[in-house]
């Protein structure tokens, strides 16, 4: 596999079809966009040929955790094409994503996921914060919701820091 970290205002539009293409396809009733609630800041796209087989979009932002401020990488519609799934392909976008965190400083990686063992295989840990974020439907943003992620929000520490059982405000919309 052949992979390639892209920023997301350099995506080319082939990429883009392509990324719309692979996430209709992980995630039935996917809007007909390559993003759900907002852009991400960038993606990992993994190609065989010139097939994407995986993608992985991240957003890098601030997060309180229980009073501290700290930065993280939020992973966004992890997903591999059905026909390569069980190669570790998502195991190593994760392995990618955690070097870069390691190596630029930042605290945590953070995600919401109904389907938790790659996660937990990978290291990270599910948690039952209670959460703020920035309501979007649609295009528009609705206002503030404040409500725990049970059973949803993972989060991997990169720097030794401890996870905290308090608020978590996302500073923006959640991921």
């Amino acid at each position: 596999m052949e992979l390639e970290r892209v920023e997301e205002f350099a995506l080319t539009s082939l990429q883009k079809q392509h990324i719309q293409r692979l996430l209709k396809t992980a995630f039935p009733g996917y809007p007909d966009r390559t993003f759900y609630r907002q852009l991400p800041d960038f993606r990992y796209l993994g190609y065989r040929e010139e097939r994407l087989m995986a993608h992985m979009a991240v957003e890098h932002r601030l997060l309180h955790n229980a009073g501290q401020l700290y930065p993280v990488f939020g992973v966004i519609d992890l997903c591999v094409d059905p026909i390569f799934q069980r190669r570790r392909i998502a195991s190593y976008l994760l392995d990618q994503l955690t070097m870069l965190g390691k190596e630029n400083q930042i605290d945590f990686l953070v995600l919401i996921a109904s389907q938790h063992q790659i996660y937990l295989d990978n290291g990270f840990q599910l948690v039952s914060n209670p959460c703020v974020w920035m309501m979007i439907s649609g295009d528009q943003s609705v206002g503030l919701t404040r409500r725990s992620v049970k059973h949803s929000l993972m989060v991997k520490p990169l720097r030794g820091k401890q996870w905290k059982e308090g608020l978590v405000d996302f500073l923006g919309p959640i991921f």
